[in-house]
């Protein structure tokens, strides 16, 4: 990001003060293993996946840029513009012990591919 009208004599930095960053990151749903220190009173917490040898991820898309400040140092912009997971929720086909048919589940899109992240962006 070197301003090539500067150069050679005295190379210069353009000033990113209007550039959004755009990342994704992977995270599983669950771990095969986790601790739980519980009260007395306190039930299990229930596990939402089938197996813990089948343990589904989900990918988020996270937009940021610079801070900004005013003249007294207050923040008036925080730099995150979002997170959004990539996921779908699509109605339950069958009954179980958790839920009634038709209810919205959320599943993760497993494929992120270009007609996928356009989809999104728009």
């Amino acid at each position: 990001m070197i301003d090539h009208t500067s150069l050679p004599d005295e190379p210069k930095f353009i000033d990113m003060y209007n550039i959004v960053y755009i990342d994704e990151k992977w995270f599983y749903m669950s771990k095969n293993t986790e601790k739980y220190y519980l009260f007395s009173v306190e039930e299990d917490p229930l596990r939402q996946c089938q197996s813990s040898h089948y343990i589904g991820k989900v990918m988020f898309l996270v937009a940021m840029g610079r801070p900004k400040f005013d003249n007294e140092g207050n923040e008036i912009f925080s730099g995150k513009v979002g997170v959004w997971p990539f996921v779908t929720r699509e109605p339950a086909l069958r009954i179980s012990v958790n839920r009634e048919a038709g209810t919205l589940v959320m599943k993760p899109i497993t494929s992120v591919n270009r007609d996928i992240n356009r989809k999104w962006l728009i």
